[in-house]
C-alpha cells in the first residue's frame, strides 16, 4: 500500500489474480490502511508512506536535541555555503529540525584518522546528559567528528542517555562529510518518535510484521526501520520507481523517464538500461539526507493542485494543494479553490466519477468556481481550463528538463513511463514538449507505487568511508565488502531469508584527487578504467594522469520477491461511448475505450480516451496507440 496525500493505494495478489484499491487518505493515515486491509481481507502487507516526509516538512517531528563535538554547536545552522539563489539578498534559510538553544557540544576529539585526542570523562558524559534532559528533549541526534571511524564517544553518550530516543551517526550514517552526516542523523531522530508511534499502531492492528518500503527503492521488516525511520523519508515514490524497472526488464524497455502524477506531486526519475537512478546528495526542504536514496525530482504539480492569481496578476497552479479533504471543488467537499482536477473535469478528459464511481465529481460546482478564476484573469472558461493545464505542463516538463540536463541525457533516447492518477491523462503534453517520440502506461496506474512496493525485493544497504589512493585501496576494499557481507548474512537470517537467494552488489565512489564529489562504480574490473569512462560520459573529459582516490565502500543486499502481473482480458468489449474533450485547437468527439477489455495488439488513432477504475489514459489527436504485451498501453506521439 502507499499513501498519499490525497489518496491511499492498495495492490494485492490473491492466487494469479492482481487486485486493486483506492480510498481518500484520513488524517490519521493508519485509518485508510486498516480499512483497505480489511476490505481486501489481507493477510500481510508491505508498507509505503508520506509520514516522515511530511513531519519534516510541516514541521511537525519531535523535540529534538543535538550533540556534537564541543566547538562545532553551530553546525547545523551554518551548513554550506550553498545558496539557492546566488543574487537574492533578502532570502532566508529555513531553521533547521533543531534550533540553537538544543544544540549542546561534548568534550572529545577524534582526528581525520581515527586517533583518539582526547576522551570524554565520565563527568562530561553525565553534564551534557543533564542538560539534553532538562532541554525537555524528545529526541536526541549525536553526530561527533570523524566518529565513522572510531564510534566509541558516541556509544558512550549514547549509554548515558539510556531511556530517551537516540539516533547515533555511526549508525545512521558512517561516512564523512559532517554537516550532510549531522544533518541525516538530525532528520532520523527528528522523525524517530513519530514513525515509532505509527509503526508500533500498525504493528497492533494488523497482529503482526509487515515490510516498509525504503527510499533505496526495497522493503524491509517494519521493525529495521524502527532503528532508523529516516530511510522511509521517500518510500512512497520509490515504489513507483521499483515497479517500473520490474517492467523494463520483462518487456525490454530499458531507457524510461518516470512519470508520476498524483493528487498532490509529480515525481521524476530515470531508468537507463534496466537500472533505476539514485543518489547520496538527496534534499528535503534544504535539509541533506545523504543516505542512498531513489533519485527523484519532485514538483508540487497534482491533481489537486490549487490554481491561483499573483501579485502580476498571471495564472499560477500550485505548489499548494486541495489535498483529499476538502479537495477539488469537483469533490463536493466544500472546496472553494479551483485545481487540476476541476479543469481536466470541465475539459472532458476526466470523466464524471473516481474511485471507480464511489466518487462523484460534481461538474456544475467546478464550473461555477472555473467561471469566477477565468472573470479574475479576463478570459473564457474554456481558455482558463486550457490554461490551468498549460501551466501545471510547464512547471512539470521544466522539472524533467533538469532531470535530464543534469543526467546528460537525450529525451529521444527514452519513452515517458507515466502512471499515478494524473500521469497518465498529461503525459502525451509532456511528450510532445520534449521531443520524447512514445508514451508508456503501465497497468493499474493510478495505484502503481503500491505495486511496486508490493514486488520490490528485500534490500539492506552498508557504506563506510576510507579516503585513500585507489592504488593502495585493495586491501581496505576487501576487508569492508567481507565485513559487510557477514553483516548482511546475520540480518537475513535473523529474518528467516536465505543468504544463497540474495544478490549482493559492490561498488566504490570514486573521485580524482581534490574533487569534491564522487561518482559510484561497480565493484569489478579496472576500477580506474571504469571511472575514467564513467566521468567522460558524465562531464565531457577524464584525465588518464590524475590521481584517482577511493571515498566509500558500499554494499546492496536484495532479495527478490514474487512478481506477477495481471492476466490479459477474458472478454473484448473495447469502446463503451464517446466524450467531448477539450485540446488546443478546440473541443473533439472522442470515443472512450474500457482498458480491461483491449487484448494486446489492438490499435488505434487518436484523439481518443482509455478508461479504468483509478486512472485515464487520453491520446490526443495526431497519435495512435496499442496495447503491448504485459498489459502496456503505447502512444507514439507525433510531434
Amino acid at each position: 500500500m502507499d499513501v498519499g496525500g490525497t489518496f491511499t493505494d492498495f495492490v494485492g495478489f490473491r492466487g494469479r489474480e492482481v487486485v486493486s484499491l483506492k480510498l481518500p487518505s484520513t488524517r490519521d493515515p493508519s485509518a485508510a490502511v486498516l480499512e483497505g486491509m480489511h476490505a481486501l481481507v489481507a493477510a500481510g502487507m508491505a508498507h509505503g508512506t508520506t509520514v516522515a516526509t511530511n513531519a519534516i516538512l510541516e514541521r511537525k517531528g519531535a523535540r529534538t536535541a543535538f550533540v556534537t563535538t564541543e566547538g562545532f554547536e553551530h553546525l547545523l545552522l551554518i551548513g554550506r555555503q550553498n545558496r539557492p539563489s546566488l543574487y537574492d539578498l533578502r532570502i532566508t534559510r529555513p531553521p533547521p529540525p533543531v534550533p540553537r538553544e538544543r544544540c549542546f557540544g561534548l568534550r572529545e576529539r577524534v582526528d581525520a584518522r581515527g586517533r583518539v585526542l582526547r576522551s570524554p570523562t565520565k563527568r562530561d558524559l553525565e553534564a551534557v546528559a543533564r542538560r539534553v534532559r532538562s532541554s525537555g528533549a524528545e529526541s536526541v541526534a549525536i553526530s561527533l567528528l570523524f566518529s565513522f571511524l572510531d564510534p566509541a564517544h558516541e556509544r558512550r553518550l549514547a549509554k548515558a542517555l539510556r531511556g530517551m530516543s537516540v539516533s547515533t551517526s555511526h549508525e545512521v550514517l558512517a561516512e564523512f562529510r559532517e554537516f550532510e552526516r549531522s544533518s541525516t542523523t538530525a532528520l532520523d531522530a527528528y522523525v524517530k518518535p513519530l514513525v515509532v508511534r505509527y509503526l508500533r499502531g500498525l504493528e497492533r492492528a494488523v497482529h503482526g510484521d509487515f515490510y516498509v518500503m525504503k527510499s533505496s527503492g526495497g522493503v524491509v521488516p517494519h521493525k529495521a526501520v524502527l532503528h532508523r525511520p529516516v530511510d522511509m523519508v521517500l518510500s512512497g515514490p520509490a515504489g513507483g520507481i521499483a515497479a517500473a524497472v520490474a517492467i523494463a526488464r520483462a518487456t525490454g524497455h530499458g531507457n524510461l523517464l518516470t512519470f508520476d502524477m498524483g493528487g498532490t506531486s509529480a515525481d521524476f526519475s530515470t531508468i537507463v538500461r534496466g537500472a533505476a537512478s539514485w543518489t547520496t546528495e538527496a534534499m528535503i526542504d534544504t535539509f541533506p539526507l545523504a543516505l542512498p536514496v531513489v533519485d527523484i525530482e519532485s514538483v508540487g504539480a497534482g491533481g489537486g493542485s490549487i490554481a491561483w492569481i499573483d501579485a502580476g496578476r498571471s495564472l499560477r497552479v500550485g505548489p499548494g494543494s486541495a489535498g483529499a479533504d476538502p479537495g477539488p471543488i469537483a469533490y463536493g467537499k466544500g472546496g472553494e479553490s479551483v485545481t487540476v482536477t476541476d479543469a481536466d473535469l470541465l475539459g472532458g478528459v476526466l470523466g464524471p466519477t473516481l474511485l471507480g464511481g464511489r466518487l462523484p465529481l460534481h461538474g456544475d460546482l467546478a464550473a461555477k468556481g472555473i467561471a469566477r478564476l477565468a472573470d479574475s484573469v479576463h478570459l473564457s472558461s474554456e481558455e482558463t481550463v486550457l490554461g490551468v493545464q498549460r501551466v501545471v505542463r510547464a512547471t512539470m516538463a521544466k522539472a524533467m528538463r533538469i532531470i535530464l540536463a543534469r543526467r546528460g541525457l537525450d529525451p529521444r533516447d527514452f519513452a515517458l513511463f507515466a502512471f499515478g492518477g494524473a500521469g497518465p491523462m498529461h503525459a502525451w503534453s509532456l511528450a510532445r514538449e520534449l521531443r520524447i517520440p512514445r508514451v508508456l502506461v503501465p497497468f493499474l496506474p493510478g495505484a502503481f507505487s503500491a505495486y511496486g512496493i508490493l514486488i520490490s525485493p528485500i534490500q539492506l544497504e552498508y557504506s563506510r568511508t576510507m579516503v585513500r589512493p585507489l592504488d593502495r585501496a585493495e586491501s581496505a576494499i576487501g576487508h569492508a565488502v567481507q565485513s559487510f557481507r557477514s553483516r548482511a548474512r546475520r540480518a537475513l537470517h535473523e529474518e528467516h531469508h536465505a543468504a544463497r537467494g540474495a544478490v549482493f552488489l559492490e561498488s566504490v565512489d570514486l573521485r580524482y584527487r581534490g574533487q569534491s564529489y564522487e561518482i559510484n562504480i561497480p565493484l569489478s574490473g579496472n576500477l580506474a578504467g571504469a571511472f575514467r569512462r564513467e566521468h567522460r560520459r558524465r562531464y565531457g573529459y577524464a584525465s588518464r594522469e590524475e590521481p584517482i582516490e577511493l571515498v566509500t565502500v558500499r554494499l546492496m543486499v536484495r532479495v527478490p520477491r514474487r512478481v506477477t502481473f495481471p492476466p490479459p482480458p477474458a472478454v473484448v468489449s473495447p469502446s463503451i461511448g464517446r466524450r467531448r474533450v477539450l485540446f488546443d485547437d478546440g473541443w473533439s468527439d472522442v470515443p472512450v475505450f474500457d482498458r480491461g477489455s483491449l487484448p494486446v495488439g489492438f490499435e488505434e488513432d487518436g484523439p481518443a480516451i482509455v478508461a479504468e477504475e483509478h486512472a485515464t489514459t487520453v491520446v490526443p489527436p495526431g497519435a495512435n496507440f496499442r496495447i503491448q504485451p504485459r498489459g502496456l498501453i503505447e502512444i507514439e506521439v507525433a510531434p
